[in-house]
């Protein structure tokens, strides 16, 4: 008998459970953790059942809440059994205790099904009586609330239908307008008749303006109506999950999820595409300036970007052509006194060329400034107080010394037939050298990249 009961207690000859396991820590703290917190939560739930049994002291049949308490207790231990039986192989002392579970839970079942019959017939017809009065009340006041929600429904769905065209009939405008932007802004880079350019474009973004900005404000107003019937419509989802079958199907008809979901994307791209068009138009108002009769003080880094964004589609990538990558490191400028129209004919002149030289030679031999990426590089400091230098330079193929000694002779060109008049840079020359009394240099060499750079006075004074 001591044997038994020293073999009882003790390992014995057992392995601790976790040799199953192979001792992998991931899997035996998984059990540890699912086997303590099981342990925890049947611990908890005789808490409560006792907590219950004497807060409703007219409750019938309180023992059987004790067997279920006893039985759920047992089973808890079971579950630290089996946290101690990784490390400790206590397997007789765990066995007993899964008996004992199994004789208190088995007892536990042969008593409820003997309380059943007691337990059925526990309600009173005075309880019912009430809890139907109550039910019906209920009833009538969820179906007047779904009578009144339905009408909002219908309304919100007229209104969101009525707003939808409204939306869809702008997004057409605001896409032919942006098409008619493109075109024309196309037409305008391409022909290098400069002197027309100002009125043309200022005209164009004048007139888009206006349509693009009556658009634009009206977006946060459809935004917060279409927020606020949405928001109506999830109110009506949560007060009654389930509604009249009318209502579902009208719902299921609606497709409401949908509407919930796609609504925000229309209007989130709509305003995303009328922010672009303002940003275009406000670029070409830049780009364009009907100053061209007068020198005045312009910030050069405006308009540099002003030609970058009018060349933003020509600098993203195509199924062919990937991205051109733009490093600005800008100086500290002050304003510049030239001819900012001009001058922006100049910096498109360059850019494109640049632009030009990566699609006709996606080829090219990679030179040590280029990263596996093709870069146009912008820079822009002050000489000695009195000039500006811009320079422009791509990491582009280059040319050969015979091209350079030529590029700025007009009709001068390396492009197939069609593809280039051959003055833009000699225009740009003329702009720089005659109109701004500057200077304009290339630098260039095959595999090696080119470099423009552009050097005009800060004013007429600082060259006299």
């Amino acid at each position: 008998m001591l044997e038994f009961w020293q073999s009882f207690f003790s390992r014995g000859s057992f392995i601790p459970h976790g040799h199953c396991y192979l001792w992998q820590t991931p899997l035996v703290w998984l059990h540890v953790t699912s086997d303590s917190l099981i342990a925890i939560a049947y611990f908890s739930i005789p808490i409560t059942l006792i907590y219950f049994i004497n807060k409703r002291e007219d409750l019938p049949f309180d023992w059987i809440f004790a067997m279920f308490s006893a039985f759920i207790v047992a089973c808890g231990i079971t579950h630290i059994f089996e946290v101690w039986t990784l490390w400790y192989p206590t397997y007789w002392i765990s066995g007993s205790m899964k008996a004992f579970t199994a004789l208190v839970s088995l007892s536990t079942a042969v008593l409820l099904v003997g309380l059943i019959p007691q337990a059925l017939a526990l309600p009173s017809p005075g309880q019912l009586a009430l809890a139907n009065s109550l039910l019906e009340a209920e009833i009538f006041e969820r179906k007047q609330a779904e009578i009144a929600l339905q009408k909002a429904n219908d309304e919100l769905e007229t209104r969101v239908e009525s707003r939808t065209a409204q939306l869809k009939q702008q997004t057409l405008q605001l896409e032919q307008t942006l098409l008619e932007l493109q075109q024309t802004q196309a037409r305008l880079i391409q022909s290098e008749k400069m002197s027309s350019l100002g009125q043309v474009v200022a005209g164009v973004a004048h007139e888009i303006n206006n349509p693009v900005n009556f658009i634009y404000g009206n977006l946060t107003y459809a935004e917060e109506y279409a927020n606020n019937l949405l928001e109506m419509a999830d109110i009506y989802e949560k007060l009654y999950p389930n509604p009249l079958p009318l209502v579902k199907e009208k719902l299921q008809d609606l497709d409401l999820d949908f509407i919930k979901a796609d609504l925000p994307k229309i209007l989130f791209s709509m305003k995303a595409g009328t922010d672009r068009i303002r940003d275009i138009v406000k670029s070409l108002r830049n780009f364009s300036r009907l100053d061209e009769a007068e020198r005045k003080l312009a910030d050069i880094h405006e308009g540099i970007d002003s030609t970058l964004m009018l060349l933003q589609n020509r600098l993203t990538s195509t199924l062919d052509f990937s991205d051109i990558e733009i490093i600005k490191s800008y100086g500290n400028l002050l304003k510049v006194e030239c001819y900012p129209g001009q001058l922006n004919q100049v910096f498109i002149n360059i850019l494109n060329n640049a632009i030009d030289a990566f699609e006709e030679d996606n080829e090219a031999p990679l030179i040590t400034d280029r990263i596996n990426s093709k870069t146009i590089k912008i820079s822009t400091i002050i000489i000695d107080g009195k000039w500006v230098e811009v320079r422009i330079f791509n990491n582009g193929p280059g040319m050969r010394k015979e091209v350079i000694e030529q590029i700025f002779d007009p009709f001068f060109t390396t492009k197939p037939v069609g593809k280039g008049t051959g003055l833009g840079l000699s225009i740009a020359y003329q702009i720089i050298t005659e109109k701004h009394q500057g200077e304009l240099r290339c630098i260039s060499a095959p595999g090696r990249g080119t470099e423009f750079i552009i050097k005009i006075p800060i004013s007429l004074k600082s060259t006299l």
